[in-house]
């Protein structure tokens, strides 16, 4: 039952790991809630204090806690028996056991055509040339209808996430904490954009705190979720290369953008060109990879290029977030009738929208 599975995650003490080795002793999460004190005192493959908690937590009090704590949250329990569950992620080594989302949990099948997913990943410091690439090939995915999945941190994975939910599409965040937690806080607007445009994913329960040793082992669930990862830049020793480690071990495709071999942010990803990844030479060649052909985002660069120069320098104003006309006429110096004359143009060429009235995004 989801309530003995839920509870079974809300043991914050029995490490990732340790789960499985719980199953294969007490067979079931219902059987651990009803066991006997003695046959938990003898699992002592858990630590003294993932025992106290687990015989401490047994009550039905414990179990309606948990319940009202999720819906006041709003958040989701799904364990791995749930139907919705996702069935590519019951098949990693080491499968969380259940999940906590705030949002929604991606969809893998849209009618009968399977839908695939992408991971982008990097550096948290990242160059603006790295950002500038995240941001254009999360936009093209987002523009053919995959999600990107990453890991809401700063740098290339915020900047990535952010910009498939600018274009329109859905993005999903792995967290390293509980899902009612915003980490790094600064990023607190994508958070809130994730929730409504995709969804927060955690296996650890709410309120569980940020800790260095959640984040490395999360990546095994970002890339789990994923069909294909790219990682954008990468300091030899970085999480991203754990991310792609994990996918390899998961029979996933993994991708890197090579670099200048001095270049720190480079060395992780030529690296793992080194040892097989598949090359980032363009967006093309990287949506070919991944076997798109319907290339919405190459009919809008197309478009694009046809452009005169005045409906060039209003659609090169206009961003994802959206400006107000007034803006748009301040920033390209341009009058009135002009903006207006240009922003009818794109909008009949399907780069821009209205939003509301003379409020305009890509």
């Amino acid at each position: 039952m989801e309530e003995y599975w839920r509870w079974f995650m809300y043991q914050t003490k029995i490490l990732p790991e340790q789960r499985v080795k719980c199953l294969e002793y007490f067979e079931t999460p219902e059987n651990m809630f009803i066991a006997p004190a003695a046959k938990v005192e003898k699992a002592e493959f858990l630590s003294e204090a993932a025992r106290e908690e687990l015989l401490r937590t047994r009550t039905a009090g414990e179990l309606s806690r948990e319940k009202k704590e999720l819906q006041e949250k709003e958040i989701d329990f799904y364990s791995m028996e749930h139907p919705a569950y996702p069935a590519r992620l019951r098949e990693i080594p080491h499968a969380p056991c259940g999940l906590f989302v705030k949002g929604r949990l991606p969809q893998f099948e849209k009618g009968k055509k399977k839908v695939q997913a992408a991971a982008i990943v990097g550096a948290r410091w990242a160059s603006h040339v790295g950002l500038s690439l995240a941001k254009e090939t999360a936009g093209a995915l987002a523009l053919e209808g995959i999600p990107v999945i990453s890991g809401m941190a700063s740098g290339i994975d915020g900047a990535a996430q952010e910009a498939a939910l600018l274009a329109g599409g859905a993005s999903y965040a792995v967290l390293g904490c509980g899902p009612d937690l915003c980490y790094p806080r600064h990023n607190r607007g994508l958070y809130q954009m994730l929730e409504t445009g995709g969804g927060l994913i955690s296996e650890y329960p709410p309120g569980t705190p940020p800790i260095a040793w959640h984040f490395p082992y999360r990546n095994r669930i970002i890339s789990g979720l994923s069909d294909a990862v790219l990682v954008v830049e990468a300091r030899l020793k970085s999480g991203s290369l754990i991310t792609a480690d994990y996918a390899l071990e998961q029979g996933k495709d993994v991708y890197a953008v090579p670099g200048r071999i001095e270049d720190p942010l480079s060395q992780g990803c030529n690296r793992l060109i080194s040892q097989g990844a598949g090359i980032f030479c363009s967006l093309n060649g990287f949506l070919t990879e991944l076997g798109i052909t319907n290339r919405n985002y190459e009919n809008l660069r197309k478009n694009e290029l046809t452009l005169e120069k005045t409906e060039s320098m209003v659609y090169s104003c206009v961003d994802f977030r959206g400006k107000s006309l007034e803006v748009i006429g301040i920033e390209t110096g341009l009058p009135r009738e002009e903006v207006l004359t240009a922003l009818l143009s794109l909008e009949l060429m399907d780069l821009i929208e209205e939003k509301s009235r003379y409020y305009y995004r890509k």
